[in-house]
């Protein structure tokens, strides 16, 4: 009964991204790793996977590689499903970077500035990926400047972590105003892909308007304990958004009922299984 109302409940409704002032919300996650990589899905099942959460956008940022992205990529551009950007999570022995919209890995040897560049360079976008308390000292103003976006929404509960990542936020503010807030759930293989996301403002379901979007900081922030960072009023917009879609799907009750019925299935199992066995052999 778990599994068959987690199904049930877990399937996407089609849903429409809405339209206001002439942008559409695009719900997306820009840190997603994959297998042929590090991570546990390959690129056909992430794509699977972004669907049923409701995504519209996916980055498979692998560290140091693309493949698996180019090959995310390939299939969406020939089957209907989320958007999926090629990227990578750069990744150097002081700081992670979420390159996404690039062609080719960036060189990991680079300073922070000389990174932002190099990704710059091909058309992409610099995300700080997870930053903790080291990145302030290795992102001088300059390469805040630089930055498009700090990922400041992850799955976790709020920690330590969580406040560090907070805290740069805040830092990069003061260098570049209106850079991008960004949600991400950082899958490999256990947080859920979407668990935290990016709430994206753009003119169309496209790279160049989604890209766009992230320089011209339309990005909301959302985790999964309902909190959201960005702009006030795409802020509001985006919770509005977010009540609509769970008073039409009925989500959590059906997640609530879902996850009920497996730990019941499960304590069920714990308690009589071995005992049957046991009285079998007897």
């Amino acid at each position: 009964m778990g599994m068959v109302v987690g199904t049930i409940g877990g399937k996407s409704a089609g849903r429409t991204a809405p339209e206001v002032d002439g942008y559409r919300i695009f719900a997306a996650d820009f840190h997603v790793h994959g297998f042929f990589g590090d991570g546990a899905l390959p690129p056909w099942e992430i794509r699977r996977e972004a669907a049923r959460r409701g995504l519209d956008v996916v980055a498979i940022t692998n560290h140091n590689q693309t493949f698996a992205a180019r090959l995310g990529a390939w299939l969406g551009r020939r089957f209907d499903g989320p958007l999926v950007l090629v990227a990578e999570e750069l990744t150097t022995p002081g700081f992670h970077i979420a390159a996404v919209g690039i062609r080719y890995p960036i060189a990991w040897r680079l300073p922070a500035r000389g990174a932002i560049d190099a990704i710059h360079e091909q058309g992409g976008i610099a995300i700080a990926a997870h930053p903790n308390a080291s990145y302030p000292r290795l992102f001088d103003r300059s390469a805040l400047e630089r930055l498009d976006g700090v990922e400041v929404e992850w799955p976790e509960p709020e920690d330590r972590g969580g406040r560090e990542m907070h805290d740069f936020y805040e830092l990069a503010r003061k260098a570049r105003p209106h850079i991008s807030p960004v949600g991400s759930s950082d899958f490999h293989f256990a947080s859920p892909v979407g668990s935290a996301r990016t709430y994206v403002f753009a003119t169309a379901l496209t790279e160049a308007a989604i890209l766009d979007a992230l320089r011209s900081g339309r990005t909301v922030a959302h985790d999964a304990h309902g909190n959201t960072i960005g702009d006030p009023r795409l802020v509001a917009l985006v919770e509005r958004h977010i009540r609509s879609e769970r008073d039409r799907s009925g989500s959590r009750l059906v997640r609530w009922l879902g996850v009920s019925c497996a730990w019941t299935g499960l304590l069920l199992l714990t308690l009589f299984v071995p005992f049957g066995t046991a009285a079998r052999r007897d």
